[in-house]
């Protein structure tokens, strides 16, 4: 009777043991599913560019401009970030930049990003609201307000809008395109210390004014950067200033 006793209460022990570890796999199963459910994996994103130079930009192989040419990416071309090799920074043309590693449509290569933007650059004979509208995005909406002259808008029009642009490069070079800027005029705007006063090459002799000011804050930075131009009867202006988180454009036509 005390072995039918002992072997029955060995047994039910045994059976507790092995329904508490069950019990316990089960919960430690459950509790990595809900932090996998909980924590899901974050994929990177890809960085995308455009290209922002009318003649197209060329995809090497390398990264010096040496390198054999791959392909020539068309303007307004979108790429994406692959790397950014170390030691690659030059100046092309007036412009400092780096070589960085991209991808277009499945071919991989070198590019000079000096000419990539972060937003997509406006397309030949696009409009103002034709491009703001085509680039405007929930998060960084983007709105074009006219506002006409007091005596009427045949005597002029002042145009604002906020460009979200990376940087002073980008916000001058969309601009320029925006609002019909001189083509010989490519300031670098990275690294400007002093002011500066650009005459266009192109003046005609019947302008009075056609000219690219910098003005440099007293702490060294831009404050801002203004196109002016003059005839007798006619002056235009465009200023591009930093606000918070974006560039403001401001175009004033007045006619005298």
């Amino acid at each position: 009777m005390k072995i039918n006793t002992i072997i029955l209460s060995v047994t039910c022990f045994t059976i507790f043991l092995s329904c508490d570890s069950s019990t316990e796999n089960k919960n430690e199963h459950a509790t990595q599913e809900t932090l996998a459910i909980a924590t899901p994996k974050i994929l990177a994103t890809p960085t995308h560019f455009y290209v922002n130079s009318s003649s197209g930009l060329s995809l090497r192989s390398g990264t010096n401009l040496t390198s054999k040419k791959i392909l020539t990416l068309p303007y307004g071309a979108q790429v994406s970030l692959l790397s950014n090799p170390e030691y690659t920074e030059m100046t092309v043309d007036g412009i400092t930049g780096e070589m960085i590693e991209v991808n277009y449509q499945g071919a991989t290569g070198f590019a000079f990003n000096g000419y990539l933007t972060s937003l997509a650059p406006p397309q030949p004979n696009e409009g103002l609201e034709a491009y703001t509208n085509r680039i405007s995005t929930p998060e960084h909406p983007i709105k074009v307000i006219k506002k006409a002259n007091k005596k009427g808008e045949d005597y002029g029009m002042t145009t604002t809008l906020e460009l979200p642009a990376k940087n002073w490069n980008e916000a001058y070079r969309i601009s320029q395109r925006l609002f019909n800027l001189p083509k010989g005029i490519n300031p670098e705007l990275s690294n400007r210390k002093e002011p500066v006063t650009i005459i266009n090459g192109g003046k005609r002799d019947r302008t009075q004014t056609d000219q690219l000011t910098i003005n440099i804050t007293p702490k060294g930075g831009i404050a801002n950067v203004t196109y002016s131009y003059a005839l007798r009867d006619y002056k235009r202006t465009v200023v591009i200033k930093k606000s918070d988180n974006a560039f403001v454009i401001i175009e004033e036509e007045i006619s005298l």
